[in-house]
């Protein structure tokens, strides 16, 4: 039987850095869509995914909010 030892993720901050043009292209389609309607909100739910698991990994509120 093998152990294995899991490790998580070695550099979160790093890697969710990585995934914010992922979350601007979102923005932008969810942005096309009529407002508080399905597609808006099933775009939501991925934006909300992400941000709730970026702040699982890193205890950065609102990571991936809007920055200057």
């Amino acid at each position: 039987m093998t152990k294995v030892t899991y490790v998580g993720v070695l550099d979160p901050v790093r890697r969710f850095e990585e995934l914010r043009p992922y979350v601007k292209l979102l923005k932008a389609m969810q942005r096309q869509c009529r407002p508080f309607g399905r597609d808006y909100h099933a775009i939501a739910i991925a934006l909300e995914g992400l941000q709730t698991t970026a702040f699982h990994f890193t205890r950065r509120p609102h990571f991936y909010g809007d920055q200057p």
